[in-house]
């Protein structure tokens, strides 16, 4: 006989915890022994998931339904398109990015490694994703490749970045203005 609880063994599709970015966190690392978390996303039409690096993390990326664009080991590095029901690996310590490039919104499963991405996600909650990014580095050990966004956003079509407010949208969030 098991000792289980089950609270908490049951994540419904309304469970999990809104960030400050397009991923709302469904599984905490420490409700799996600091393994991985397990988080879902939504990519809206024509966005952008900057190019970064992890140091700590391995991820994976689950595709739940159309499709979306991966560029796995930075500009050069593999590009190729992962269809509804594909499993992307994306290993710690290679640079990597995607994008969706089609007109429908697409949602995903992302497992990381660990607890770090899941406390920069927190501090995305806490200080907004703007400022959170800034300081993802030092604090997390993840480094954005801002420098590479206009050409991969130009060269696609792209019109947004996933998950990040702007200043001004912030601005207009905290007075309760729309776009």
């Amino acid at each position: 006989m098991s000792d289980c609880n089950p609270d908490g063994l049951l994540i419904l599709p309304t469970d999990g915890e809104a960030s400050g970015t397009h991923l709302d966190v469904k599984i905490r690392s420490a409700q799996l022994g600091g393994d991985f978390s397990v988080m879902q996303g939504v990519m809206e039409p024509h966005q952008l998931l900057p190019p970064h690096t992890h140091v700590h993390e391995d991820q994976c990326v689950y595709v739940i339904n159309g499709e979306l664009e991966f560029e796995v080991g930075g500009e050069g590095g593999q590009r190729f398109t992962a269809p509804a029901d594909a499993w992307v690996i994306k290993p710690r310590g290679v640079q990597h990015c995607f994008w969706n490039k089609t007109d429908a919104t697409v949602h995903y499963i992302e497992l990381s490694g660990r607890d770090g991405f899941e406390g920069f996600i927190d501090s995305t909650t806490a200080d907004g994703s703007f400022r959170a990014a800034h300081a993802s580095e030092r604090d997390y050990s993840i480094t954005f490749h801002n420098e590479r966004i206009p050409k991969l956003m130009l060269q696609h079509r792209l019109t947004s970045i996933a998950g990040l407010d702007t200043p001004l949208e912030a601005i207009r969030k905290k007075l309760g203005m729309e776009g």
